[in-house]
């Protein structure tokens, strides 16, 4: 096993090490060799099993045509026993007392020989009589089971089918032959045409080989065709049949296959065998064009191995050679005198990618510099000036009402909030920093609306120090309050809450305000959504950790709403220790 992984890591680092027309080379030899040796593995199952298919066709056709033979002949025993059953002398002799040396019970055997005298495979027919006595044609060779053909039960499966046939094998155990196999009786029971009251039933007892002429223009020295009863027993066939029957749920596997069919409304299982042998179905033909079809596959593979290394190996080398100057410095378009075909413009493509490349360097640098100055603008857009004078409006009125306490909170807030939310150019800033925005966005509102809301914090000692970006908790509470609990009519609840489950910290906003139905959180992320500040921190949320599932609402429309931030840790817990107020 060791000397096998050897050999292969040492064939490995002898490709790897090749260049790139000896790699072509070799790579081209093997696959053309495992294509061949594939194509000759993948043809031998495709035409096993494109043969098995056929074979299968073919075998349960022959099934279906033996199936409508067989209601043929049955089709045609039907007409001969209505002609049996309507014949007067018949029906005479069923509905009179007359015993069967009667003349009309020999006017009735008469009329019958008269109807069968061309049926060979007729042994005997019966006439049995309402009170089970009967009168038969049989010359002796069958011999009658009076238990059974006096039994209710005999007479139940003919009464049941109200004048239908009803085909069953030794006339359900009533009827056997002597010294003979198993014999086809076909039964049905006889009524009055005037008063439709039952008279008496007909018995029909035929030879097996009834049954040949079903198949004997169809069986051949691979074929071997029988038919079987329900209980598996031999009805007519080749007698070899007999053993393999037995064991068909084991036969169907290599060169043997049995096929099986039940008739309709008859006690038979047709059978096929057959032995098969796949090169009995391959022609000479087949073989001629399966080898024309190789040398010119090989030929094929010649010339295309000739035309790679022509026209696409070789200057692919040289290309990559002028190409690897650009190594050398500065991004620099490749010189090289290739024809005008795919690789041609290949080095025409690169060389315009190169040019590309270095216009987009620039407007990057350039871009950059804008995204910065538009992420500072919206930050101070953030800053909500109305916001700013509200408040100072506020301050001045508690000013003229000689509150200096609260004016001095006022100021207070106002001067922590914009201290924390500039945070020194900071994108990032603890929890801790980011609830105490909010603490003083709601004192600094609680002054403008004392009875519209009351706030709650609930933060996880744990988390307090782990980073967030900055100012993403101040548009949701804002989103709460003007959009959902002022615009109840009543004192609600903003309740933040940050807590951590696993490698995801979470932070909610929730509002006791007028809720969102189930149209307005599907729309909340749209353009035309009028959440602009919502919208908004969660797309930057979504830019800064790459990701698309950073937020969940929930909500109920008149009762509540709340919105989750989901940060992902990674593991990482990064901590911030808190410097004080001194920034």
């Amino acid at each position: 096993m060791n000397q096998v992984k050897n050999r292969l890591q040492k064939i490995a680092i002898w490709f790897s090490s090749r260049k790139l027309k000896q790699k072509v080379t070799s790579l081209f030899v093997v696959i053309m060799c495992a294509y061949f040796l594939l194509f000759l593995v993948v043809y031998h199952f495709v035409l096993k099993k494109n043969t098995q298919e056929y074979i299968d066709s073919t075998n349960m056709s022959l099934l279906y045509s033996m199936d409508s033979n067989t209601n043929s002949v049955i089709n045609n025993i039907n007409t001969l026993s209505k002609w049996i059953m309507n014949n007067q002398e018949v029906k005479d002799y069923l509905k009179s007392d007359a015993r069967e040396t009667s003349p009309i019970a020999y006017h009735a055997l008469d009329s019958i020989y008269e109807l069968i005298i061309n049926e060979s495979y007729i042994s005997s027919i019966y006439l049995v009589k309402d009170n089970l006595t009967y009168l038969d044609m049989s010359n002796g060779r069958t011999i009658v089971n009076h238990e059974i053909l006096e039994s209710d039960a005999w007479r139940n499966v003919l009464e049941e089918r109200a004048g239908g046939y009803v085909i069953a094998i030794n006339g359900g155990g009533a009827f056997k032959m002597r010294d003979e196999g198993p014999h086809i009786s076909f039964m049905r029971a006889i009524n009055d045409t005037q008063t439709q009251k039952q008279i008496g039933f007909l018995v029909m007892n035929y030879s097996p080989e009834v049954l040949l002429e079903t198949y004997d223009n169809i069986s051949s020295e691979n074929k071997k065709i029988a038919y079987f009863d329900e209980n598996g027993e031999l009805i007519s066939g080749n007698e070899m049949l007999k053993e393999l029957y037995a064991k068909q749920q084991t036969i169907e596997n290599g060169s043997e296959r049995l096929y099986t069919h039940s008739i309709e409304n008859t006690p038979f299982i047709s059978v096929v065998y057959e032995q098969e042998n796949i090169l009995n179905y391959i022609s000479q033909e087949s073989v001629v064009i399966l080898l024309l079809f190789v040398a010119v596959t090989a030929t094929s593979f010649i010339l295309i191995g000739v035309f790679i290394a022509r026209y696409i190996t070789r200057p692919v080398e040289r290309l990559v050679q002028s190409m690897d100057l650009v190594k050398q410095g500065w991004l620099k378009r490749v010189s090289l005198d290739i024809p005008n075909d795919e690789i041609g413009h290949l080095k025409n493509s690169y060389n315009n990618m190169l040019v590309e490349v270095n216009r987009l360097i620039a407007e990057l640098i350039e871009k950059e510099t804008a995204v910065q100055k538009a992420e500072l603008e919206v930050l101070q857009e953030q800053i909500k000036p109305h916001f700013l004078y509200n408040t100072l409006g506020t301050i001045s009125y508690l000013a003229l009402q000689n509150k200096d306490n609260e004016v001095y909170n006022a100021i207070e807030n106002l001067e922590l909030f914009y201290r924390r939310f500039l945070s020194k150019g900071s994108k990032e800033i603890s929890v801790y920093e980011e609830v105490e925005i909010i603490r003083n966005y709601l004192t600094l509102q609680n002054l403008r609306y004392k009875d519209v809301f009351v706030s709650e914090y609930e933060i996880e000692e744990d988390v307090s120090q782990m980073k967030v970006p900055k100012l993403i908790l101040q548009p949701l509470v804002e989103n709460a309050l003007y959009h959902g609990v002022r615009l109840k009519g009543e004192t609600g609840l903003i309740k933040v809450r940050v807590y951590r489950n696993e490698n995801t910290l979470y932070l909610s906003v929730y509002d006791s305000g007028i809720g969102m139905t189930k149209q307005q959180i599907a729309s909340v992320m749209h353009e035309e959504s009028k959440s602009f500040g919502l919208r908004k921190t969660i797309e930057r949320i979504q830019t800064y950790y790459d990701m698309h599932d950073v937020y969940e609402i929930k909500s109920k429309e008149g009762y509540y709403c709340e919105i989750i931030i989901k940060i992902p840790l990674n593991g990482k817990e990064e901590r911030l220790h808190v410097q004080g107020d001194d920034n």
